[in-house]
């Protein structure tokens, strides 16, 4: 696989350091070069040829350099830090914005052909058990494109293990592009394999907001039966952590290339707010991308007339109100539970919208650390 060629252009040797530890321990960036901003640099970033130069800076300096960067290199993919407010900008055709971690390093993973074809129309078979399920499958076909169709599936009462599983499976699979798997025990799981083999399935989200309902044993032998069957499947740890092109949280981040996962994540997984203030009150906003259960819809709904120094705030206790289905258990590995992480990212998605309406903060990227928790 192709490594994305990565150059760190900065005049802050901190910011260098810390970007440069980050990205050498993430799969497929290979860090080419760092500089600082000097004549010269123009002619180093010309001879190593990055994919994606990183741009640490702030104010006129960053407006500067990203003048002299699109005269010298044409089409050439920019990801600015801010510094003084840690947002980040991504600069190829057009500009997103991101605040943590994980916006990084998706932001330098993306690739360059924005834009390119999607799938224009899909069609989705939902596994459902539960008020989980059903609540997530309601809001897909509430808000979802129009070119999706949305069937689900209840599967019936089964045993803890499948000595057979076809003898569980419905009598009839419809064709599908894309597999929601939405049960709540690890005997519904066991069924998918096969449901995407009779759909015909290009991809499969399973995700696991309750580590019982999905072990880590179960879904390794899911991807490997999957693999063999050519479908690509992602297991997001929680749901909301889904973006266009990875998921889960620090050190456990997944990065993935399937475009019919990453035109779901477009509509539903990791929530992103455009949110419109006057007069220190959110005044309008618009759901860019929903929790796929809805929580997002819901948060922004409530958050209308807020005072924007409350609004992050607000939105953590609107989260809790819904309320989130994820797990309370505090897992190991992250070192919180699913419910308190899906929390901190909806929050997030509140403050990288407000914060620069909000008294300046000491926002620094950590390394190797996100701000979800």
């Amino acid at each position: 696989m192709h490594s994305c060629r990565v150059f760190i252009l900065t005049d802050h040797p901190l910011f260098a350091e810390g970007m440069e530890t980050l990205l050498r321990g993430q799969p497929g960036l290979e860090v080419v070069g760092t500089g600082g901003v000097a004549p010269e640099v123009f002619s180093r970033i010309r001879e190593v040829l990055p994919d994606v130069v990183v741009v640490g800076a702030s104010g006129e300096e960053q407006e500067a350099l990203l003048s002299r960067l699109f005269l010298e290199f044409p089409g050439l993919k920019v990801v600015c830090l801010n510094l003084d407010d840690n947002r980040i900008r991504i600069y190829y055709h057009q500009m997103k914005v991101g605040r943590q971690v994980e916006d990084l390093v998706e932001a330098i993973r993306q690739p360059l052909e924005w834009g390119g074809p999607r799938p224009a129309t899909m069609r989705i078979f939902a596994i459902v058990q539960g008020r989980y399920g059903q609540r997530i499958v309601e809001n897909i076909r509430a808000f979802g494109p129009q070119g999706w169709t949305v069937e689900s599936w209840r599967p019936p009462d089964l045993p803890a293990l499948l000595d057979d599983p076809e003898q569980y499976l419905p009598l009839h699979v419809p064709p599908a592009d894309l597999i929601l798997a939405l049960g709540e025990r690890p005997a519904v799981a066991q069924l998918i394999p096969d449901i995407a083999r009779r759909a015909d399935a290009r991809a499969v989200i399973a995700p696991v907001d309750h580590l019982a309902w999905l072990p880590e044993g179960l879904i390794r032998q899911l991807q490997e039966r999957l693999r063999r069957l050519g479908v690509e499947a992602v297991f997001p740890r929680p749901f909301c952590s889904l973006t266009e092109d990875g998921y889960n949280l620090r050190h456990q981040r997944v990065a993935y290339s399937n475009p019919w996962i990453s035109e779901f994540a477009r509509h539903f997984g990791r929530p992103v707010f455009r949110i419109r203030c006057e007069d220190g009150v959110v005044k309008a906003i618009e759901v860019e991308r929903d929790a796929a259960c809805g929580c997002a819809r819901f948060v922004a709904e409530r958050l209308v007339g807020v005072p924007v120094s409350e609004a992050v705030h607000q939105a953590g206790l609107y989260h809790h109100h819904y309320p989130c289905l994820a797990g309370m258990t505090i897992e190991r590995s992250l070192g919180d539970t699913l419910l308190h992480l899906s929390g901190q990212l909806m929050r997030q998605a509140v403050e990288v919208e407000v914060a620069p309406l909000l008294p300046r903060a000491a926002y620094l990227v950590p390394k190797g650390r996100s701000e979800a928790r």
